[in-house]
């Protein structure tokens, strides 16, 4: 059996940080959470040695659309030119349910597009179907 995944979340709505790690806390999951508040940190995060060594591997990129400094699209483009780091595995988790939002997401790579439920519940049940998907997945050994 795979471990939980590991997740770096990259969500500047600190209420929305809260309710994520609620809903993975009533689970009963054991991987790690880092967060980034934005793309720009979150690039930080995986392209510095000593920050991308607190992330646990192998992990997933769970990534909000509407940020400031740089929103989710941005991140993504950069994400996917960087060395070393494009191959991460992304998930949009977002609001935004726009079909131009979805297209770039997918135009750059995106793993998946997940548009946030309005319910604990509902919420519940991503986060399961994403453990599943996970712990299915063979993941190369760098990830």
């Amino acid at each position: 059996m795979k471990p939980d995944m590991n997740i770096l979340l990259v969500e500047d709505n600190d209420i929305d940080v809260e309710i994520l790690k609620r809903s993975l806390r009533k689970l009963g999951s054991t991987g790690s959470l880092m967060r980034a508040k934005d793309g720009v940190e979150a690039l930080e995060i995986l392209s510095d040695d000593v920050l991308r060594q607190q992330l646990v591997r192998p992990y997933v990129i769970l990534l909000d659309i509407n940020m400031p400094r740089m929103n989710g699209h941005e991140f993504l483009a950069q994400l996917r030119q960087t060395e070393g780091i494009k191959s991460a595995r992304v998930f949009v988790f977002t609001t935004s349910a726009s079909k131009k939002d979805i297209e770039l997401a997918y135009e750059n790579y995106a793993n998946g597009y997940i548009v946030k439920p309005d319910s604990s519940s509902e919420l519940s049940d991503v986060l399961k179907t994403l453990q599943e998907y996970w712990s299915l997945c063979k993941m190369p050994d760098a990830a």
